[in-house]
């Protein structure tokens, strides 16, 4: 019988334990929390989105789209969805293509996790903090923890990324693994929050808090790679919202190249906001001052903000405005841009990018093409989707393949 280690306790380490259990494998989990799944209670707002049925390739942030290819072909989101129903998961789409356990708990997901690791005897090993693994020159692997030494034929590295840290994912995982010489890509928040400049730091003081259907778009030297739609949040650095997340993932990579990146702003994406619109609108009765003429267009403390920002008195009179005045009104009510300097710190991502290079597994196994016996599953790699079902999945997927693999002699 083959013995198999799965490293982490997360979703991917949890979908390999019962993968590589199923294959007939004698499994055993270390975990450094003093429980399974902690990180996985977070996903989704408590709810777990666990996959999309509108999941695509190259939504996914990577350095070898082929290999996620490769895996979705074997676990698709039906596959994903199947997998969920075995352990008594039922599915609910929402938003039209996203799903979640039919409770819309993640605590329901985690229990049928576990009673499955249970049913299979997989024994769970709990605050086993990793300090090295090393490959055996006759084969075989030895993990040290700061207890014990653990052994084992095979090895399933699924040891997370950097965000949430509080939950134990603080990018040690990959740290590991890079010591064992495969390549790493520099690890990044991502699907978090973005900081504007600091020369930006009057407005967000003025308008932090304020939420509003926003249009924004991400520019990067100039040309427009991405838009999303959807609530902003604005804080007092920069700004939050699903919407900003999804745009994170590509301010992330173009910071990483010391591209100059923008967010511009259209608070009025329902409206016909052009320049006659604002025209007409500064001889209405009621716009008496500025600060008249923008209440009910957004929330009073943006709209002063925005026209401190056009370099604008909310005192003055509307009708005494010039062309360039009223033009730059527009603009900041449509078109605003803030210069993104960084991105959030890891406790405030909901993942990270980065991680081990694709290029380094078997696409068909996900096993180390340099170190036969070892494999990799979930936040580890270089793989990151957009909000949506779509990391979850990938953690799901890759660690059912990766568990599978490391039970099964003829894949190696």
């Amino acid at each position: 019988m083959m013995n198999v280690l799965v490293l982490g306790g997360g979703p991917a380490g949890m979908a390999a334990a019962i993968a590589a259990a199923r294959g007939g494998a004698a499994v055993t989990l270390l975990e450094r929390n003093d429980r399974i799944g902690k990180k996985l209670l977070l996903t989704g707002n408590g709810k777990c989105n666990f996959t999309n049925l509108d999941l695509r390739t190259e939504r996914y942030d990577c350095d070898a789209p082929a290999l996620i290819e490769e895996v979705l072909k074997q676990f698709s989101p039906e596959a994903i969805i199947r997998f969920m129903e075995e352990l008594g998961v039922p599915p609910l789409t929402r938003h039209g293509t996203w799903i979640y356990p039919h409770a819309e708990q993640a605590a329901a997901v985690l229990n049928g996790l576990r009673a499955e690791l249970e049913r299979l005897g997989v024994k769970i090993v709990t605050d086993a903090r990793i300090l090295g693994i090393r490959q055996n020159q006759k084969g075989g692997f030895a993990v040290k923890t700061e207890k014990a030494e653990f052994r084992a034929d095979r090895v399933v590295a699924a040891l997370g990324g950097a965000a949430l840290p509080r939950t134990g994912s603080d990018g040690s995982g990959a740290e590991l693994v890079a010591r064992l010489g495969l390549k790493l890509q520099p690890l990044r928040p991502a699907l978090c929050p973005l900081r504007s400049a600091e020369r930006e730091n009057t407005f967000f003081r003025a308008s932090q808090g304020v939420r509003v259907p926003t249009a924004l778009s991400l520019w990067v030297d100039g040309k427009k790679v991405a838009e999303e739609s959807g609530e902003l949040q604005l804080t007092k650095e920069g700004f939050s919202g699903i919407s900003v997340f999804q745009l994170s993932l590509p301010a992330g990579r173009a910071l990483q190249h010391k591209q100059k990146a923008e967010l511009m702003l259209n608070f009025l994406p329902d409206l016909k906001a052009d320049l006659t619109f604002f025209a007409k609108r500064s001889t209405q009765p009621f716009a008496t001052t500025l600060e008249a003429y923008g209440n009910g267009l957004v929330p009073k403390n943006l709209w002063l903000a925005l026209l401190r920002r056009a370099g604008l008195s909310a005192g003055m009179s509307p009708t005494s405005l010039r062309k360039t005045e009223l033009a730059a009104i527009a603009e900041q009510l449509t078109a605003a841009r803030f210069p993104i300097q960084g991105l959030a710190a890891y406790d405030k991502a909901q993942v990270s990018a980065g991680g081990i290079s694709l290029r380094e597994l078997n696409p068909h196994t996900l096993g180390a093409k340099r170190m036969t016996g070892l494999y990799f599953a979930g936040e580890i790699l270089n793989v990151t989707g957009p909000c949506g079902g779509y990391n979850l999945h990938w953690c799901f997927a890759s660690g059912l393949l990766a568990g599978q693999s490391a039970a099964n002699d003829e894949v190696l």
